[in-house]
């Protein structure tokens, strides 16, 4: 996704920040700031995240740390609560049920706002608007739409909305779900599947990378990424709308975009 691009879809997110703001922020405004302190109090903020989803999770190998677009809006958050942040990496599936349970205070993993996981979880304004994409190897040739991809073999990344979208939309396909979504390039690179279903800006991260696979279609899924937090936790909620808004005022959400993409 080109940076001009990805800058006019942040200006359609940040209208749809503004107009659910009031209504999240009203119901943090009715509750007491107690897992804000919680937090405070412990000194760090602890985030779920599934690395390998570049450009938001990318594993450095050098320093052994996950960096990314969304670790640095999840450090944004830590400095406005005053803490250190904790990552904890896992494999994407297990993500809502750890902020269901509290042993993670958000997850920031490119999750797309869905129904379904509104049901488990409330989510922050959203911060980043994508599709999906079809990948594949490079002397591919049969599959450049989305009903090429019946029949074939199809990796994806378990339980996000492009396996979803697979299970919707494709038929008699062999369908191979990964935990993290590095793992669906590998199983592209090495022969195992004939193509990717994966959010756009992550193909477009991959392709860019390695140079044996390309990028050949893009679902128009209009998919925006929220930050997933306990729904008990509605002081938590307001502050982090007041970090993603302030971020948006100032530029500095931006300034990540260039950084990143």
């Amino acid at each position: 996704m080109e940076k001009n691009s990805v800058l006019k879809v942040l200006s359609v997110v940040l209208v749809v920040a503004l107009l659910s703001t009031v209504l999240v922020g009203c119901l943090g405004s009715s509750n007491s700031s107690s897992y804000v302190q919680t937090i405070k109090n412990r000194g760090r903020l602890i985030i779920g995240t599934s690395s390998g989803f570049n450009p938001f999770e990318v594993y450095n190998d050098t320093a052994n740390t996950i960096e990314g677009f969304d670790i640095d809006i999840a450090k944004q958050i830590a400095q406005g609560l005053g803490v250190s942040l904790e990552i904890r990496d896992m494999g994407f599936e297990a993500l809502i049920g750890a902020v269901k349970v509290g042993t993670i205070d958000l997850v920031i993993a490119g999750m797309s706002i869905t129904p379904d996981r509104n049901l488990s979880v409330a989510f922050s304004d959203p911060y980043f608007k994508a599709d999906q994409a079809i990948v594949v190897k490079k002397t591919t040739t049969n599959i450049n739409n989305p009903a090429d991809l019946n029949g074939k073999k199809i990796a994806v990344n378990l339980e996000t909305t492009g396996d979803y979208w697979v299970t919707d939309n494709v038929h008699g396909a062999t369908v191979s779900r990964f935990p993290f979504a590095y793992e669906t390039f590998l199983a592209l690179d090495s022969g195992i599947v004939d193509a990717v279903v994966i959010d756009k800006p992550v193909g477009d991260a991959y392709a860019a990378k390695d140079t044996a696979i390309k990028v050949v279609y893009t679902i128009l899924t209009n998919e925006f990424y929220g930050i997933a937090i306990r729904q008990s936790n509605t002081d938590f909620i307001a502050f982090v709308n007041n970090v993603l808004a302030t971020m948006q005022q100032d530029g500095s959400m931006q300034q990540l975009v260039i950084k990143w993409f």
